[in-house]
């Protein structure tokens, strides 16, 4: 769900291809594709100023041909469909399995310039609007996490008997 929520936010916000971006919301929120957003590479972390991977246009300007594992100076954001050209692998993190962390090698993948997200070589704005959206839902998440863990408590200490009293009306537990 957060590659997802992470990744079709910018399409929504981006994408100029109406019906492009109407087909990738409906294949993303009914299930039938996954997305992910690929900032990071292997040679710059998530130094998005220092990412590698090119994406030049063809002679007639109605494609990118993108090489690398993930892009320039002046970089753009760009729609890049599952198909010829990408390889992707899982990486095994400390972090979670779950979050299907991939090392993604893009090998001549020719996109169509609709697919654009943002205007060329301004993709910095397209990443850091989207960093706004994601730390506020981390942070939900983090408070909502720990509202749940403060009204387990409340529940437990309400329940639990310890000497003849609830836990709630020990001293020590009055005091926290």
């Amino acid at each position: 769900m957060a590659g997802m929520a992470i990744s079709l936010t910018a399409v929504q916000q981006w994408l100029r291809n109406v019906p492009l971006r109407d087909q990738i919301t409906d294949e993303v929120l009914s299930g039938r594709k996954k997305m992910c957003l690929a900032i990071t590479e292997a040679f710059a972390g998530s130094d998005v100023a220092g990412l590698r991977t090119t994406a030049t246009k063809t002679p007639d300007g109605k494609h990118y041909i993108i090489n690398g594992t993930k892009t320039e100076k002046g970089f753009s954001v760009i729609l890049v469909p599952r198909g010829e050209g990408v390889e992707t692998k899982l990486i095994k993190t400390s972090y979670s399995t779950a979050a299907g962390t991939a090392y993604i090698q893009f090998e001549n993948v020719k996109v169509p310039v609709e697919n654009l997200l943002g205007e060329e070589h301004k993709g910095f704005i397209v990443i850091m609007s989207n960093f706004n959206h994601e730390r506020f839902m981390m942070a939900c998440g983090t408070i909502r996490m720990a509202m749940t863990v403060v009204e387990e408590c409340m529940k437990w200490c309400n329940q639990r008997i310890v000497f003849g009293k609830k836990l709630i009306e020990q001293p020590v537990m009055r005091q926290k």
